[in-house]
């Protein structure tokens, strides 16, 4: 009976033991158990909801700046075709455009950056208050404020260089018509009057030659260069065929015969149409005007991209997905 009854008080205590034990590894899990997303949303929903609502006030001016660059991205666009078709009226106009909408972007950029400020929670005690999907959030918008602080330069280049190098046809053109009008007045063999009228078109190239080499540092002038170094020599071939035909007196001389021999070989150089033309404005729209085209996009592409990436709206709910404590949790609830 002895051995009997301290048998049974040791299955007892053993008993109990196992009790405890699974008690208290019960207690241990419920109280290391972390919720899933390794947050607590509890703790932060009151704060989340406040950063919420001025992050959608945020995203709502992210929207208005990218819509603003958007219209600055389809007048660089539109310059750059009328640069490169030599239309100045066009490119003029669009770039009057443009500049209005570069005051628009900064307006909705420093909009940005005031709702931005506003949000609360976003020192470095943020994470106590919110949760790091809120934080993540802020961050997101915050760092498209950099997406848009180039585009003032941008514009800049790109209209200083096309208004500067638009003038560009029309002197070409100009340079033409009073080379044309030197050799009416040659062909009517007035040839004094014809070498007087061709102090005009070497002036004409002399500002062109000048336009040149100020685009030079950015852009390939390679085409431009020959164009103005053929008309330059034939202006000049046109000048000494006069010349020699005021010397030989009527007579066909030596020197006339060599004149009108390079009169027709620099007449045969000149280009028999407007694509070289085509090509140099090409060619200046390569020295940095494209760039400043495509700088503007890529930051076009970046808002919306940001925009896509906002939330359509923000929830009613915790970011854990618990709902809106409306009390204190029951004591009994796990975390």
């Amino acid at each position: 009976m002895r051995r009997l009854r301290r048998l049974v008080v040791a299955l007892a205590w053993f008993a109990i033991a196992i009790v405890v034990a699974l008690g208290g590894a019960g207690m241990a899990s419920a109280l290391n158990h972390a919720p899933a997303t390794g947050s607590r949303p509890e703790l932060t929903w009151a704060g989340d909801q406040q950063a919420a609502s001025a992050l959608d006030a945020a995203a709502a001016r992210l929207q208005a700046l990218s819509d603003a660059v958007d219209a600055l991205g389809t007048s660089s666009k539109q310059a750059l075709v009328s640069f490169v078709a030599g239309n100045t009226d066009a490119l003029t106009a669009t770039l009057a455009t443009g500049t209005t909408q570069l005051a628009t972007v900064a307006t909705a950029s420093g909009d940005l950056k005031a709702a931005l400020a506003a949000v609360p929670y976003t020192g470095a005690d943020g994470g106590l208050h919110v949760s790091a999907a809120t934080i993540a959030r802020y961050q997101q918008l915050a760092a498209t404020i950099a997406l848009t602080s180039n585009l003032e330069d941008d514009w800049n280049v790109l209209s200083a260089r096309a208004m500067a190098a638009s003038v560009l046809p029309a002197l070409l053109a100009k340079h033409d018509q009073q080379a044309a009008a030197a050799a009416k007045q040659g062909e009517a063999a007035r040839y004094q009057q014809a070498i007087a009228l061709l102090d005009a078109p070497v002036a004409t190239l002399a500002q062109a030659a000048n336009l040149r080499d100020s685009l030079a540092e950015n852009a390939d002038v390679t085409t431009l260069t020959a164009w103005i170094d053929r008309h330059a020599a034939y202006d000049t071939a046109l000048r000494n065929l006069y010349t020699a035909m005021l010397a030989a007196k009527g007579k066909v001389t030596k020197d006339l015969r060599n004149a009108f021999a390079a009169e027709e070989a620099a007449k045969a150089a000149l280009p028999t149409d407007n694509k070289a033309l085509v090509v140099i404005m090409g060619d200046i729209a390569r020295g940095g005007l494209n760039q400043s085209v495509i700088d503007i996009e890529v930051a076009r592409g970046a808002l919306a991209a940001a925009i896509e990436a906002q939330p359509s709206a923000s929830p009613a709910t915790s970011p854990g997905g618990a709902s809106p404590p409306s009390a204190a949790p029951p004591a009994s609830a796990a975390p």
